[in-house]
């Protein structure tokens, strides 16, 4: 991929390219990303440019004529923009995974059984566009999908989904019999809340809350030893008013 991002920033005559050895060193603990290379070229944007409109008409031209729609100040949205355009599926250095360097997922979830976790789907669900994946489109198949595969936990990032959908999703698949947990997604530089919320709402709606708790008995319980949902619940609360 860095190859790739360097090869297009020759060939809009950059005049720099991304150094992977600098990336490693300076900006990661050994494992490099794709935030870590958009995160390289905004320093070396900023570095290279003193005015704001050379800026401007940088990311303009490495976008392929798309205009950067962030403030400049804002280094976690002009890096997202920068995933967005050139590291992401059609853009200029984009590499799409090798399912030959991923392990079978069997084995995967043995792993996690033998470390005494809990294989877990992670749902995308609805995109801001209101779109689903062709696996999770249709519930109803995707849930006995997952079961047929041994699993039996799922897991939402909120902020991605609306309210409804995932009041949908995420009920029917704990009547179901899934331990359903919801997320947030702290992995940019990006100033997130920790309290949860979706993408229409600013909290979780009462049903949301009880399916989210539940599953966080379950979750502690299980992390415990314990065998119920009653034992996570004291457990929590146990922990909550230490």
């Amino acid at each position: 991929m860095c190859g790739k991002l360097n090869a297009h920033l020759d060939s809009i005559k950059a005049g720099f390219n991304i150094n992977f050895k600098d990336v490693e060193q300076k900006l990661t603990r050994g494992s490099i990303r794709e935030r870590h290379l958009a995160k390289a070229l905004r320093l070396a944007v900023a570095d290279k440019f003193s005015s704001d409109a050379d800026k401007l008409s940088f990311y303009e031209r490495v976008f392929g004529g798309k205009a950067l729609k962030s403030s400049l100040d804002n280094d976690a949205a002009v890096e997202n923009e920068i995933r967005g355009n050139l590291l992401k599926s059609g853009g200029a250095a984009f590499v799409a995974e090798d399912p030959k360097a991923s392990l079978p997922m069997e084995t995967v979830q043995r792993i996690i059984e033998a470390a005494g976790g809990i294989p877990t789907y992670p749902f995308l669900a609805d995109d801001a566009k209101g779109n689903f994946t062709d696996f999770e489109g249709d519930l109803m198949k995707a849930c006995d999908t997952l079961k047929k595969r041994g699993f039996s936990s799922v897991e939402f990032i909120t902020t991605r989904n609306t309210t409804a959908v995932l009041e949908r999703y995420a009920g029917y698949l704990q009547d179901e019999g899934f331990t359903v947990t919801f997320g947030s997604e702290h992995n940019t530089p990006a100033l997130e809340p920790i309290r949860l919320r979706t993408r229409d709402a600013e909290t979780l709606s009462e049903t949301l809350r009880k399916i989210n708790y539940r599953g966080a008995c379950i979750v502690a319980a299980h992390q415990a030893g314990l065998d119920s949902i009653d034992a996570g619940d004291e457990l929590i609360q146990k922990t909550v008013l230490q």
